[in-house]
């Protein structure tokens, strides 16, 4: 949980307020900097989580560039990529995983990096990959789709289905942005079909 920018924690306190969540910097703040606390201040079920090391003690070391044995199939409700994904170099075997990883119903939240933020991961990602693979690939319904400011300046931006719009709906923007997304998984009887980006379909 990094708040750093003057007025954010102020902020999120006045919002969490809103919904009727009272709390303190010290109801969301923990010392080693992780948010684990903020977390059970807003009622957040038990987390578990998977990393490539143990360093940060996780519950479950994998590398996600690698397939997934069995025992995480189906395990979870909802996954949560906080900015992982962009990061893996076999970025659609760490999709892979998610997917298996998932129960049907499961939810799949995602919040990474889209536009103008160079060298920070492999991968900045654009909406072929919630709207092309999750949707019509995989079969998953589409919850929400959204890019926002990277510095929380202005109302974020709703994300349509790219198919069959002008060379798949290309945006432009002038500051470093996140795109946020979330899907469910459906039961599925057979085969992903191909995934084909937007652009050719």
């Amino acid at each position: 949980m990094h708040f750093a920018p003057r007025g954010w924690t102020p902020r999120l306190i006045e919002s969490l307020g809103r919904l009727g969540i009272n709390a303190t910097p010290e109801d969301i703040f923990q010392p080693d900097g992780y948010c684990e606390t903020y977390l059970e201040t807003i009622g957040w079920p038990q987390l578990d989580s998977l990393d490539f090391t143990d360093a940060e003690g996780a519950e479950y070391v994998h590398d996600l560039n690698r397939a997934l044995d069995d025992r995480l199939s189906g395990r979870f409700d909802l996954v949560y990529d906080g900015g992982t994904t962009e990061h893996v170099f076999d970025i659609a075997q760490s999709f892979r995983n998610v997917d298996q990883m998932l129960m049907d119903g499961g939810i799949f939240v995602s919040c990474v990096g889209s536009d103008g933020w160079f060298g920070h991961g492999f991968y900045q990602i654009g909406p072929d990959v919630p709207w092309r693979y999750w949707v019509a690939s995989m079969g998953y319904n589409m919850l929400g789709c959204w890019t926002f400011d990277r510095a929380g300046r202005g109302a974020p931006r709703v994300i349509e289905d790219p198919t069959h719009r002008a060379r798949g709906a290309e945006h432009r923007y002038e500051t470093p942005q996140f795109i946020f997304y979330v899907v469910q998984k459906q039961p599925r009887d057979h085969a992903p079909s191909p995934v084909v980006q937007s652009h050719y379909v």
